[in-house]
């Protein structure tokens, strides 16, 4: 009997590690010992209802087409998010030599090669796109002796044993590590279903739009912040993004960059019920300024047209359809920067 309370007390102990450590789950994730929980989708993931269900698949295949014949290498530099991340994209997606990603939110220490042709792309999914351009220019660029990705997490020790302790992050690692099986999912598919038809109550994280048809993020729809789609912009708002956008141009420039491309991916409700409110046209306002000075990479109008093809049915990101139109826009615009002898 005293083994057994050992051994429960040890499994117990490994459960509260796991909770506090922001380190052991995602390494159980990377060795597969456990599922990420995003198997399904994201969207799948906040709601858990079972209509959403969409088993992840990697898209594969894609060839980027023939790059034209250039006096210098081409290095593509991306600030993106999880549209972009490693995983989703590579550099055998581009025509490109090299190709460096960073997140948002780290700073990538920069050293530019000049004897290359540097493209930098700035790549913000429509929700967070305000978010980054309304109050400031980009930050994530630190002109450096030599080039790294500095993680923007704060090292100072008080700080990361307050993330550790946080409830939320806590309860999120708990849940990622003892409930995203398949057996446990199946009960929380029988929650949330009966929940839904029987209250018609979803999960706080997603909205369902067109008559339940669609799952979308509750971010993109009920909420006043300006990560909804539906929430008003003034011009004044509108304007500062673009004098932000046009000096990340700028300072881009003044690093040594030979072009800047922007890209905003449409959030999954701007495409698939645009009508559920007052859609703010957030795109079409900035790609249409007529003092926006950066070239962009514009799909929405495509994506309408696919409609359910452009976006996985449980989660917020495209799919391989709407990934590879994207790619193919992209390249085509790399490829016409990089064409002639002295590019």
């Amino acid at each position: 009997m005293k083994i057994l309370r050992y051994i429960v007390l040890a499994i117990g102990c490994l459960i509260w590690t796991v909770g506090l450590s922001p380190t052991i789950l995602p390494w159980l994730w990377k060795v597969g010992a456990v599922e990420d929980g995003y198997q399904y989708g994201d969207l799948y993931k906040l709601s858990t209802l079972s209509e959403f269900r969409d088993p992840r698949h990697q898209c594969t295949g894609y060839v980027p087409p023939a790059r034209p014949k250039s006096a210098k290498k081409v290095h593509l530099y991306i600030i993106g998010d999880s549209f972009t991340e490693k995983g989703r994209l590579e550099k055998e997606y581009f025509p490109v030599d090299e190709y460096t990603w960073v997140k948002w939110s780290d700073f990538l220490h920069i050293k530019l090669d000049t004897s290359k042709h540097n493209i930098l792309l700035m790549e913000s999914v429509e929700r967070h796109f305000r978010q980054k351009f309304a109050a400031s220019a980009i930050t994530v660029l630190v002109p450096d002796t030599a080039t790294f990705v500095q993680n923007g997490a704060s090292t100072k020790f008080m700080h990361q044993l307050d993330e550790a302790f946080r409830g939320s992050h806590t309860a999120g690692r708990l849940d990622g590590f003892l409930f995203q099986g398949d057996l446990a999912l199946r009960v929380k598919e029988w929650k949330s279903d009966f929940n839904h038809h029987i209250f018609d109550r979803v999960g706080s994280g997603v909205s369902l739009v067109n008559n339940d048809r669609d799952i979308v993020y509750y971010m993109d729809t009920d909420t006043p912040q300006v990560t909804s789609s539906f929430t008003p912009m003034r011009e004044t708002e509108l304007d500062s993004i673009i004098t932000n956008l046009n000096a990340s141009r700028d300072y881009a420039d003044s690093l040594g960059f030979d072009n800047v491309i922007m890209a905003i991916i449409p959030n999954k409700v701007s495409v698939l019920s645009p009508g559920y409110g007052t859609y703010n046209n957030l795109i079409e306002r900035v790609y249409n300024h007529p003092k926006l000075g950066i070239p962009y990479i514009d799909v929405l109008p495509d994506f309408r047209r696919m409609g359910r093809a452009a976006y996985l049915k449980g989660d917020s990101h495209w799919t391989c359809e709407g990934q590879t139109l994207w790619l193919n826009k992209i390249n085509a615009l790399i490829n016409q920067y990089v064409t002639g002898p002295d590019s």
